[in-house]
């Protein structure tokens, strides 16, 4: 080996013993092989073995061939001719490794004088795996440029549009790589001030020549297809080590969508502040803690001024509930329940003291405002005045009173006197039944009284209709079992329908409990029904009085058999004076006295269609001991 390293280092340059070479081909940080003319190794340094794996004595004496790869044979042949020719020659192999892996290396090798093969070769490993690196690298940004979702266009150090992503050129439409001196192709104008952007303006060209960094200018450009868009548009120099300017790079975002979204809602918001000023009542918005903060002129105008408070100082607003006369707490203020717990509040009238110390009758609603996550972020609140209207229904409730009044005096005052009537006319009709030649006199006794029994009618129809507003001071209150009141009312009516040929059926269903109630008024509503079955029912049909248990109430009604009325008939049934058909009988009073008579004993009424059956009227009272006021079933 020692002959070898001879032959390597002789001529020795100049300044350089041959210990010195030695050490200096020992301590190389790159692989030295020498070769026979034949292709064996006869000297390899320790940074050759290294690289390899092998030990020196291991390489020595191996051929070239055993390291490189078997296709490898005849560019090795190609490079020893080449190397012949004189020269060195430099190229990249792979030569394996002990352990059966490719090394890359660089080998720079010649023929030494002798004919002998000296290489010097060096690891790249490390050069390919940085390589790689630097090569996925650029695929990554690569594929970050491509998926982008904003536009992003690349120019050389001149300005020269090299580039752009898809989504730069769906902002645009296309794309032309064109110089700063064509940059007007690229049509557009400042948002702010509508002037045109000039070709030397465009932030690619300010970043370019100038160095000039841009960001966040928001411009309306007309795309090469002809729309019309508005972007962010922001641009930068790309320096390199030095410092130099080596291209441009810019950005455009498309904010069309959003820009138009905000120019509509503030278009909404304009609206809603115009109607929020214009509305004629009165409106108020609070925050997530209740405080007012905004109130519009008609509100100002009902409370003669707005105080921006919160919920613990709505004190100042003064307001008594109309119905019971106790004053509004600051709790208890619709607005406070809206924010506090969520409620929405419908009309709720209420008398308020203004801030100048008047009185007014308000409704007032509330209700809380949510965002998308059902969070409470405020609340609104509306005043409507009716102070006018409230005088005006005291006014007409009093009047009502009053006619009510007379109409009770009225008629409670002509009973007495038709009693009267109808008693000596009763007692005429009997001693003219025995005279002889009297028939005319016996015969305008018995129209007195009919007449006389017509008028008591319609005087008992008077004091009913009085009931419902005066409440249930006319209603004389007893217990009453609901099936000896449908045993009542069927005792009257059934000679009526017997001689009518109809049939009258009692029905009660189950156990029903005791009602409070006026008989005689009861009687009167049982009476009115079965005489409406008795004008609209056929002969040979059926009229059914049921009685049932409802809850904390009974439900009665009355059905007859015959064609069925119309929906919209049944709807117009308790109107005063309406009649179904246009056969006149009777004034249309009927079922109206009915429904005031029932409403009088907290009660309802209603008519529905029933399978078979022209019409069924149902009406609910109230069980003894119940407050509560029997309300219908929902429809359907």
């Amino acid at each position: 080996m020692d002959a070898q390293l001879d032959r390597i280092a002789s001529p020795s340059p100049a300044g350089l013993g041959e210990d010195a070479i030695r050490r200096l081909l020992e301590l190389a940080p790159d692989g030295v092989f020498v070769a026979s003319p034949q292709g064996r190794y006869t000297y390899a340094n320790g940074a050759a073995a290294r690289m390899l794996g092998y030990s020196r004595e291991e390489l020595v004496g191996m051929h070239i061939r055993e390291l490189i790869p078997p296709g490898d044979s005849d560019r090795l042949e190609r490079s020893r001719q080449l190397m012949c020719e004189g020269g060195t020659h430099v190229d990249e192999w792979e030569l394996r490794h002990k352990d059966g892996r490719w090394i890359p290396v660089e080998v720079s090798a010649n023929i030494l004088p002798d004919g002998q093969w000296q290489a010097f070769v060096r690891d790249l490993t490390a050069r390919r795996k940085l390589e790689q690196q630097v090569r996925g690298n650029e695929r990554l940004l690569d594929a970050v440029f491509e998926l982008l979702p904003v536009g992003v266009w690349v120019a050389d150090r001149d300005g020269n549009i090299l580039r752009s992503n898809p989504a730069g050129r769906a902002v645009w439409g296309g794309e032309r790589k064109v110089g700063p001196a064509d940059y007007g192709l690229y049509k557009a104008w400042r948002e702010d001030s509508g002037e045109p952007v000039a070709a030397h303006e465009r932030g690619m060209a300010r970043a370019v020549l100038n160095g000039e960094t841009s960001t966040g200018e928001i411009l309306r450009i007309q795309a090469f297809d002809g729309s019309m868009r508005t972007i962010i548009h922001s641009a930068a120099p790309l320096r390199g080590p030095d410092g130099s300017i080596m291209g441009g790079i810019a950005i455009n975002d498309d904010i069309t969508a959003l820009f138009e979204a905000q120019r509509r809602q503030l278009g909404a918001e304009a609206l809603f502040r115009t109607v929020f000023d214009l509305a004629p009542v009165g409106l108020y918005v609070a925050d997530a803690e209740g405080r007012i903060t905004h109130g519009n002129a008609a509100g100002e105008r009902i409370w003669q001024g707005l105080h921006k408070v919160g919920p613990e100082q709505f004190g100042h607003y003064r307001a008594w509930w109309l119905d019971s006369g106790k004053a509004i707490a600051p709790d208890e203020w619709a607005v406070a329940r809206a924010v506090r717990r969520g409620e929405t509040s419908h009309g709720e009238l209420i008398r308020i003291q203004c801030f100048d110390g008047s009185f007014k009758t308000i409704l007032n609603w509330a209700a809380p405002l949510l965002d998308a996550g059902g969070r409470v972020t405020g609340a609104v609140a509306v005043n409507q005045d009716v102070t006018a209207l409230h005088q005006a229904q005291e006014q007409l409730r009093a009047a009502v009173r009053e006619r009510e009044k007379l109409l009770a005096v009225v008629a409670h005052d002509l009973r007495n006197p038709l009693n009267v009537i109808m008693l000596r006319a009763a007692m005429a009709g009997r001693k003219f039944a025995g005279m002889p030649g009297v028939e005319e006199c016996r015969t305008a006794a018995a129209t007195i009284f009919e007449a006389a029994g017509r008028m008591a009618g319609l005087v008992e129809d008077l004091l009913a209709i009085s009931v419902a507003d005066s409440g249930r001071s006319l209603l004389k209150l007893e217990p009453v079992q609901p099936q000896e009141l449908l045993a009542a009312a069927a005792r009257e009516a059934q000679p009526l329908f017997s001689d009518a040929g109809l049939r009258l059926e009692i029905q009660a269903i189950g156990e029903l409990p005791v009602i409070q109630s006026d008989q005689n008024r009861l009687l009167r509503v049982f009476g009115n029904l079965l005489d409406n079955a008795l004008k609209f029912t056929g002969r040979g049909g059926q009229v059914v009085i049921r009685a049932e248990a409802a809850d904390d109430s009974v439900l009665f009604s009355v059905a007859n058999s015959g064609p069925a009325l119309p929906r919209e008939d049944l709807e117009s049934l308790f109107r005063p004076f309406w009649q179904a058909g246009t056969d006149g009988r009777g004034a249309g009073l009927g079922l109206s006295i009915c429904r005031s008579i029932i409403e009088a004993h907290g009660g309802s009424v209603w008519a529905e269609p029933a399978p078979g059956m022209r019409v069924k009227v149902l009406f609910l009272l109230p069980r003894l001991g119940s407050h509560a006021t029997a309300t219908p079933p929902a429809p359907g």
